[in-house]
């Protein structure tokens, strides 16, 4: 609704109209529409309406989106590319999919899980307490209504418990955290060379008719910046900043909140793991404990932890000595931390079991809990209130002002009732080059530009507090002619050519080399020196010295296949590329290694579960879709 006042801010229907706006908060009512009985639908998911409201304001939200990823402006001809409609739908499908298959499967979030997620969140807090009130403000200033925001929540709780109880079925094979190892970790080095466009730019023809007729083929790239004229208010902190607060007030906020000025007993400590999952046979465990046993024994005769760790230990700690850094309770697994807060320092433990297998710790240093003083922390906790009341009373201030622009039916006419925020205006100007006002400001330059003409803006935070604009005006991009961009033309043409003859020239080279020439002749020939890269892999693809994509494209090279077959390319420069020698892992590093590949392989095949999942009830599902209103 307030997004219509917005954008309907200037009508006369509204200013001759006396709009009363009742904002009706309840935060544990909201329920979701399954909107089935809507017959104004864009598709239907096993009998369950997508609505069209809910897939526009889908598709609103992802371009505002990509807006704002570009800069504020969506190149020509992306939209299409990308196919933004039909991926918009289908993220639609996949969230009733998962809403359907979550309930069949027994899971749901319950209003009290709902609640309780809110009210952790910091943004709605007030010293560190949930506020409705604050909520509600939020919300409002983010465009969102209340069951809005709380369907949106509990989808995402849902996805999360959704990901969680897939993922139980999520194992990784012994055999597959080597072969991925030795997959990731095998090395090349190679032997190429690189042709530079630059070197091509003094070879291309610059005649008057080839610059036409590029500049006809480019014709959008030499249009006008869009440019907007605005009004906007401003609701600076500086100006709500009041009196300091009261030594009684800095002694409350501190016994309120002492958890932030206490730093928790933390304990360094340094382990040795032989690993033994949970799901490991017995047989496995059975030999992990044994080994962890000799390794104890070795410790009694005498044996340096550190030494022993570096050769035996099975976690990425290994190198370091089994070094873990300090902690506090509550960061490790449970078997692990009671052990070393029972221990003193120095002391090296019994076994120890956790679900990562069995570990032997030794205990370096104690650093006892601290709670700064108040006299230490009451400069900070001055600064800290002084700056949430100032920010707290500007949002008021904005909000209200807000309220009684969309009560008065437009900003003429809440300028005319005596307004108390002052109104500034701008002349037309792009994004790239705001008013010296604005430029301190960029939240709301960026926020003019995604605006129409006659619309009002939420409110907007930014750096210095908040802020209301207006558009007034808007100019579109404008055609220019050739001669009115004659130097950028011609600029934007010799880049263009010269990255053609490079490429030319490197096809050629290529062709050569895999027809049985040399690869130091045809780099001879283009007036290039041959290079060669140090060892690299897949995991380690930046010691290649080499851009990141050209190296990921070469991994595949062999003795047997030692030529890339396609000319590789980053920027404005050729690559043509040969394999030089290759090597494989030292087996030492495995260990070293194993918990972080078990760690990623897990991922991924969580991941993997959920998409096969959605890809199984998809194709069970009965979906229909209404192509005439996905125009």
């Amino acid at each position: 609704m307030l997004g219509m006042f917005r954008r309907k801010a200037q009508s006369p229907v509204i200013q001759g109209t006396i709009l009363v706006v009742i904002l009706v908060f309840i935060f544990w009512g909201a329920s979701r529409n399954s909107g089935n009985k809507v017959q104004n639908a864009v598709a239907t998911v096993n009998g369950e309406a997508i609505t069209f409201r809910d897939y526009q304001k889908e598709y609103d939200k992802t371009m505002s989106n990509l807006r704002d990823q570009l800069g504020g402006s969506i190149p020509s001809g992306l939209l299409d590319s990308l196919n933004i409609k039909q991926q918009v739908l289908d993220k639609l499908v996949n969230s009733a999919l998962l809403r359907q298959g979550a309930a069949k499967i027994g899971l749901y979030v319950s209003d009290q899980e709902l609640r309780n997620a809110i009210k952790e969140m910091e943004a709605f807090q007030e010293n560190g307490v949930f506020n409705g009130k604050r909520y509600e403000q939020v919300l409002v200033a983010s465009r969102m209504t209340v069951p809005q925001f709380e369907e949106e929540m509990r989808y995402n709780l849902l996805t999360s418990k959704v990901f969680d109880h897939l993922s139980r079925f999520a194992s990784v094979s012994p055999a597959a955290v080597k072969n991925i190892f030795g997959y990731q970790y095998r090395q090349i080095k190679l032997r190429y060379l690189a042709v530079k466009s630059e070197a091509y730019a003094g070879k291309v023809d610059k005649a008057a008719d080839k610059l036409a007729a590029y500049f006809d083929k480019n014709r959008s790239k030499y249009q006008t910046e869009p440019q907007v004229k605005v009004r906007y208010l401003l609701f600076p902190l500086a100006d709500f900043t009041g009196a300091p607060p009261s030594d009684e007030e800095v002694a409350k906020y501190y016994k309120t909140n002492i958890d932030k000025f206490t730093t928790p007993e933390r304990r360094q400590a340094s382990h040795i793991l032989i690993r033994a999952g949970e799901k490991d046979s017995p047989e496995k465990r059975a030999a992990a404990r044994k080994q962890i046993e000799e390794i104890a024994a070795k410790l009694k005769a005498g044996g340096d932890f550190a030494t022993l760790a570096k050769q035996y230990s099975q976690d990425g700690s290994a190198q370091q000595g089994g070094e873990l850094g300090f902690f506090s309770r509550g960061q490790m697994v449970k078997p692990f931390e009671d052990a070393v807060f029972a221990m003193k320092e120095g002391q090296i433990s019994e076994v120890v079991e956790t679900p990562f297998g069995f570990h032997l710790i030794r205990l370096e240093k104690i650093e006892p809990a601290k709670v700064e003083p108040l006299e230490q922390a009451k400069k900070a906790i001055i600064d800290q209130m002084t700056s949430e009341e100032a920010k707290n009373k500007a949002f008021k201030a904005a909000n209200d002002t807000y309220e009684q622009i969309i009560a008065a039916g437009s900003l003429e006419k809440y300028s005319q009732g005596g307004a108390q925020a002052a109104i500034h205006a701008t002349e037309l100007f792009t994004q790239k080059d705001p008013p010296k006002e604005l430029q301190a400001l960029p939240e709301l330059t960026n926020a003019a530009f995604t605006l129409k003409k006659g619309e009002l803006s939420s409110i907007i935070e930014t750096s210095k507090g908040y802020a209301i604009l207006m558009v007034d005006d808007t100019v579109p991009p404008a055609q220019q002619e050739l001669a009115a961009v004659r130097d950028r033309v011609e600029a934007d043409y010799v880049a263009a050519e010269s990255v053609k003859l490079a490429k030319a020239a490197a096809e050629e080279a290529l062709a050569k080399v895999k027809a049985g020439e040399s690869l130091d002749k045809e780099a001879k020939a283009l007036g290039v020196e041959v290079q060669t890269t140090p060892f690299f892999s897949r995991a380690q693809t930046s010691d290649a010295k080499l851009p990141l994509a050209v190296a990921q494209q070469t991994l595949s090279l062999s003795e047997k296949s030692p030529v890339l077959d396609t000319v590789a390319a980053d920027n404005k420069t050729f690559y043509v590329l040969v394999f030089k020698e290759a090597k494989d892992p030292d087996p030492a590093a495995f260990a070293a290694k194993q918990g972080e590949l078990e760690t990623k392989l897990a991922g991924e095949r969580k991941e993997d579960l959920v998409t096969a999942w959605l890809e199984y009830l998809r194709k069970a599902a009965t979906i229909t879709t209404n192509p005439q209103l996905l125009r």
